[in-house]
């Protein structure tokens, strides 16, 4: 072997050596950057073709200068091979490790690029899945997965469609071939619905809107990708807001919203331009002030400032029509702001209040009818509220109490101005109220300068649990009724009064009468007939004709003797003066010897101790009752019973006649009967009778204030 070849073997090992070196070091760089792959190779591709560079140097010393070569040649070699050496490094050094550098911070940023993709699609709200040009699923984000139900790994090879999209939202089959998903890689366009239903794994429908699109790889198509959101919340947002413009379109009063810097309607609804005789479109636009009547604007602005500082207004004002013509409204604003406070928009309910302007202006008027009517009868009307034992008065009812309109009132209130001695009897009244007893009651109550008497009326309002809700009720005063009812008492007991009088001093002329026919009268009449009778003794026996006129004079004066008598006894009953007992025992013998009506008598004692008048009065009721009786019961037996009980003489008359109806009887005036009533009435007495058509008639009188005592 020359001495050429043997430097260059000598060269190529030198060179070999050098890439095993460098190749290592390398190696070991590629080994803690196992990314950096094209670094490695550009590395090992430089060494080598350091290498051949210095083989080729070895051979053309060798060839053309092999005397130098032989003495000076290797030593050339050597350092051409170093030079090319040093030259490759400063190449490397220069230029490709800054390309490494570069090559390592690209794929450090795709790196995170990929992170962060896949960060955001498993961060996405919206479920994300790709097919496949076989319609399996590839990929699907946490989303998709949690909305559907099925994991990656559950779906494997099925097709997707058949487990998700298999049937339409009424339970019909969806064909594969009609299914839009499927198309996009089939037809390479994209599909998008907005009302679809995807079939989760428990078998429930999922309403979706979704797009999907296809996948392009190579200018081909490799599959498609699929996003979708739940349509579940917009649909009810969506029906949510088609009520509140059926609403907004269907409300019978105007709603308008404004610019709140240009004050121009934005917005409106038809009941808003048709309470003001435009069409929709003649009124967008313009500004709001434009449908208030010109003499409203000027405080329309102070409402304007009111409805922006307190964010909500409400004012009464007046709207013009197209045609000119004015109306009430009722005007609502809210300031609409954003989140620095300032006003945006302003909101505007206008209601056309005519109607009940029209019912107000009637309900004053009625209220003042009631009022002046109120006045008129002097009846007040109040509610007592049992929750929190308020009062609310009349008019009416606060001039009956004398009080100021509008004062507090509280039931203990009410309760301090009833009369002490009539308090614990309204009370009463109204505890029995409670219990279901109507209540009417007649009280007196305090007022400043005097005392007035009231009827109160009421009735009780309970709620669905039967509680006690309140008390509706009219507060009457009759002061007035009062004092003429008084009065009116007054005069009857004047009268009653004078009539006993009158009674009095009748009985006292029918005493005084009676004694002066029975003493005077029958004296002369006892007289005559004793001169009759000497008459006869002496000129009778001689003259038969004169014994005969005689006999005729004294039956004649017997016969007046005795009507005398009668005539004495029915003026005064000389049985009077032997007590009430025994003159009924001898009015009832002779009642009964005339009339052949059954009569007995039930007296406890055979003398009660009643004073004159009152007897005098017992014995004309009994009289009268006895004339009744023939008159009109066509009875056969009466009953009489009297005695006196803790100084109350009770007498009771009772016939087994025909009877009569008490209500028809108190319609007439009978003054029989009136009578009775008024002898027992003058007395401080009562009398009642009680009879029905068939059931006879009883009569029962009672006269207080005779004797203490009987014997």
């Amino acid at each position: 072997m020359s001495v050429p070849t043997t430097i260059g073997l000598i060269v190529l090992s030198l060179s070999l050596y050098r890439l095993v070196f460098v190749s290592e070091r390398f190696r070991l760089y590629y080994a803690r950057y196992p990314d950096r792959q094209i670094l490695f190779i550009t590395v090992f591709v430089l060494l080598a073709l350091l290498t051949l560079g210095g083989l080729v140097s070895s051979v053309i010393a060798v060839k053309y200068a092999p005397d130098l070569f032989v003495h000076e040649g290797l030593w050339v070699g050597i350092v051409l091979h170093w030079l090319l050496a040093m030259g490759g490094a400063l190449f490397l050094y220069r230029y490709i490790l800054p390309l490494a550098q570069r090559l390592r911070e690209s794929q450090t940023i795709l790196t995170e690029a990929l992170h962060k993709n896949e960060l955001i699609l498993q961060c996405a709200g919206e479920g994300i899945y790709g097919l496949d040009n076989q319609g399996r699923m590839t990929f699907a984000n946490a989303a998709a997965e949690r909305m559907l139900g099925y994991t990656l790994a559950e779906v494997g090879d099925v097709s997707v469609h058949s487990l998700i999209h298999h049937s339409k939202s009424d339970g019909r089959p969806h064909p594969a071939e009609e299914c839009p998903l499927l198309a996009t890689y089939r037809e390479g366009t994209p599909h998008q619905s907005n009302d679809d239903v995807f079939w989760r794994k428990d078998g429930s429908p999922l309403d979706v809107q979704y797009v999907s699109a296809p996948i392009w790889e190579a200018g081909r198509i490799t599959g498609a990708v699929v996003v979708f959101s739940d349509n579940t919340a917009r649909k009810q947002n969506e029906a949510l807001l088609a009520r509140w413009q059926h609403i907004f379109d269907h409300a019978e009063w105007g709603v308008i919203v404004c610019n709140a810097e240009t004050g121009r309607i934005e917005l409106m609804n038809p009941a808003f331009a048709r309470m003001h005789g435009y069409s929709l479109q003649e009124l967008a636009g313009r500004p709001a002030s434009e449908t208030f009547a010109e003499a409203c604007g000027a405080e329309l602005a102070q409402h304007i400032r009111l409805t922006h500082e307190k964010g909500h207004h409400i004012w009464e004002s007046w709207h013009v029509r197209k045609d000119g013509s004015r109306f009430p409204v009722q005007a609502d604003a809210t300031a609409v702001k954003d989140e620095t406070g300032r006003v945006l928009y302003r909101v505007v309910n206008v209601q056309d209040i005519t109607a009940r302007r029209q019912a107000e202006d009637i309900l004053r008027e009625s209220e003042a009818h009631l009022a002046r009517a109120q006045a008129q009868g002097k009846l007040g009307s109040w509610v007592l509220n049992i929750a929190d034992g308020t009062v609310e008065f009349s008019a009416e009812n606060y001039r009956i109490f004398g009080l100021p309109p509008g004062t507090p009132l509280s039931y203990q209130a009410l309760l301090d101005r009833i009369h002490p001695r009539d308090r614990a009897a309204v009370e009463a009244a109204w505890r029995a109220a409670m219990n279901g007893e109507p209540y009417d009651v007649q009280h007196r109550i305090l007022v400043e300068g005097g005392v007035k008497w009231v009827r109160q009326r009421a009735e009780l309002e309970y709620a669905a649990d039967g509680g006690l809700l309140r008390g509706v009720g009219t507060t009457q005063d009759i002061t007035e009724p009062k004092q003429h009812e008084e009065e009116l008492l007054r005069s009857r007991q004047n009268l009653r009064e004078l009539a006993a009088h009158h009674e009095k001093i009748r009985e006292a002329e029918r005493t005084r009468i009676a004694r002066e026919i029975h003493d005077e009268l029958g004296q002369y009449l006892t007289a005559l007939r004793m001169d009759t009778a000497m008459l006869n003794i002496r000129f009778g026996r001689d003259n038969p004709e004169l014994e005969r006129h005689v006999a005729t004079m004294k039956q004649t004066i017997d016969t007046t003797i005795g009507a005398v008598r009668d005539l004495a006894a029915s003026l005064r009953p000389g049985a009077l003066d032997m007590g009430l007992v025994s003159a009924a025992e001898w009015l009832l013998c002779g009642f009964e010897e005339r009339t052949r009506i059954r009569c007995r008598l039930h007296a406890p004692l055979e003398y009660l101790d009643v004073d004159e008048e009152r007897g005098t009065a017992a014995f004309r009721v009994l009289q009268e009752s006895l004339t009744n009786i023939v008159r009109h019961a066509r009875a056969d037996e009466v009953n009489v019973r009297i005695e006196l009980t803790g100084g109350v003489l009770e007498m009771e008359i009772r016939d087994n006649g025909v009877g009569f109806d008490n209500a028809a009887v108190r319609n007439r005036k009978t003054f029989g009967l009136m009578g009775i009533r008024e002898r027992a009435l003058q007395f401080g007495g009562e009398s009642r009778i009680d009879s029905s058509p068939g059931a006879g008639t009883t009569l029962y009188v009672r006269i207080p204030g005779a004797g203490e005592g009987a014997r």
